[in-house]
């Protein structure tokens, strides 16, 4: 059995789940049995966003048995975004990536990721290797997405929504201002360019879900995440600079009060 570290990890592995129940039970095994073959200082944080089948006991369950699995549980369902977000405060690696539960990816690949992140100040951003799996309706939502964030925002990257890995310290530093919205990882991904940190994109070979159902495609959801980037693009093009000319997105500390000692 993996031993728990004695101090801060190098990588939090976010995995949120909805109803995943067999996804879980078979994907979790393979996915820890692959970190420790890589011999990566990890910790396995299942994010349960309010499940209504056998998910939590399970969840549980894995983080009893395992020192390196935390169990979080949502007490309703609040969507991927919120749930990603859970994930970020939380996470304690000084490196994270969200996984989600049916893997959606060759675990041969996470190694590419870390091979790839030689830096704190570098966000590696997963291209999927196709689109199996994914009904024409999606792609197109996808694409029309995906066009907007690169115009709006002069985006140089080519997806947004799938699989990154991210320094902590950036995750933990910036405010999230949608955290409910499916457009969360496009608005991290925009501060951390705003911010400096550099976006560095590498082909992952794509597997289709086996199990289940993906819950991300709902047209209110899509209609949301849209509103969302609307929204922020507004925000955006006002932002205050810093002094290197930059939008600065890092969360403000508390005024100190009158009186009280620094």
């Amino acid at each position: 059995m993996s031993q728990p570290p004695d101090r801060a990890p190098l990588l939090t592995v976010l995995m949120p789940a909805w109803n995943e129940e067999e996804n879980l039970a078979a994907n979790v095994p393979l996915l820890m049995r692959k970190l420790d073959e890589l011999a990566v200082d990890y910790e396995l944080l299942l994010v349960d966003d309010g499940s209504l089948d056998g998910t939590p006991g399970l969840v549980d369950g894995l983080a009893a048995r395992h020192p390196r699995v935390r169990a979080i549980h949502h007490a309703r369902n609040q969507g991927i975004g919120r749930a990603l977000y859970t994930g970020f405060q939380h996470a304690r690696g000084r490196l994270t990536i969200f996984i989600p539960a049916d893997l959606a990816l060759e675990l041969d690949e996470i190694e590419k990721y870390l091979r790839a992140c030689n830096d704190d100040s570098l966000v590696v951003v997963g291209l999927r290797s196709d689109r199996r799996g994914t009904s024409a309706a999606r792609r197109l939502v996808s694409w029309a997405n995906i066009a907007l964030v690169r115009m709006l925002f002069w985006m140089p990257v080519r997806q947004f929504q799938y699989i990154c890995l991210w320094p902590t310290r950036l995750l933990q530093s910036i405010s999230i201002d949608y955290p409910d919205s499916a457009f969360l990882q496009a608005e991290v991904l925009i501060k951390a360019r705003d911010l400096g940190y550099r976006l560095a994109e590498l082909e992952i070979a794509y597997v289709p879900r086996a199990r289940g159902q993906a819950s991300g495609a709902r047209t209110r959801l899509v209609l949301k995440s849209a509103a969302d980037m609307l929204h922020f693009w507004v925000r955006w093009l006002f932002r205050r600079r810093s002094s290197d000319g930059r939008r600065d997105w890092r969360v403000e500390p508390p005024a100190v009060s009158r009186g009280a000692r620094p």
